[in-house]
């Protein structure tokens, strides 16, 4: 009767343990640009490893679309964009705290190998019947590829209305830069511009790329901040500051991104 009574204490001891452990894991939300992905990823893994019990939740999409469901009330712990000004906007309505530049992207001009146009140049992309794809001009790096083209036109580099006549190959606007690459790598473009950092190893066999001249590039620069309606605090901030360590900006060098703090 005692060996009976103990086994069931036994099996509730081990009930409640359970029970426990459970009810101390958590998860940490977190939203990021597309073009993060591959970083953030890999950060997670390493945030994971080092902090038992908490389990990140990515939530990859567009920077304008992430800012939406923060300002809907969507529950996010931990928010990063490709466009500074999304976070003013949500800092503004004191919805997000913690504002540090994460790091920074600038772009690149992606051709399929597969193109039956001859594109050597960026004199090129206004080359009629050249299939041109873009990301839309609501994201932000669909804004930063008009820039460029304006900033060209304005300078004359490429020839009369190289702006107007780029613009006009266009054949396909995506909702974000990685659906960019991916359709040139697979054809169904001959050019895109894209993100340095979107140009991935399992790419480079498929397209090659055309650099864009410093004076006409836009630098993207990203942001990250710790939404103030989060439910995790203490996780929000020390995920926060691994992205923001060395062994963080580490992680974004190593994909193509450039340092948050310039030298």
């Amino acid at each position: 009767m005692k060996s009976m009574c103990a086994m069931v204490m036994s099996l509730l001891l081990l009930s409640s343990l359970s029970v426990s452990s459970y009810a101390e894991e958590q998860t940490l939300v977190v939203s990021a640009a597309t073009s993060l992905q591959d970083s953030f990823i890999e950060a997670g893994k390493i945030f994971e490893n080092d902090h038992p019990g908490t389990r990140i939740a990515f939530n990859f999409a567009s920077s304008n679309q992430l800012a939406n469901q923060i300002e809907q009330g969507a529950p996010v712990d931990v928010f990063a964009s490709a466009d500074l000004t999304l976070l003013k906007r949500l800092a503004d309505k004191d919805l997000i705290t913690g504002n540090s530049i994460l790091t920074r992207n600038k772009l690149v001009v992606v051709v399929s190998k597969n193109s039956s146009i001859q594109i050597d140049g960026l004199a090129d992309l206004a080359k009629k019947g050249l299939r041109l794809i873009l990301a839309g001009s609501q994201v932000p790096a669909g804004r930063y590829a008009r820039q460029f083209l304006q900033k060209a036109d304005q300078a004359r580099s490429y020839g009369t209305d190289y702006n107007m006549h780029v613009l006009g190959n266009i054949v396909s606007e995506e909702p974000d830069l990685r659906m960019v690459a991916m359709k040139i790598a697979f054809g169904e473009g001959d050019a895109g511009i894209v993100y340095v950092s979107d140009v991935t190893r399992d790419m480079e066999n498929k397209v090659r790329t055309i650099a864009i001249p410093d004076q006409l590039n836009v630098i993207a620069e990203y942001g990250i901040a710790i939404v103030k309606s989060n439910t995790h605090p203490e996780a929000a901030k020390a995920f926060h500051s691994l992205l923001l360590s060395p062994k963080g900006q580490a992680i974004f060098s190593k994909n193509g991104f450039q340092p948050a703090q310039t030298k």
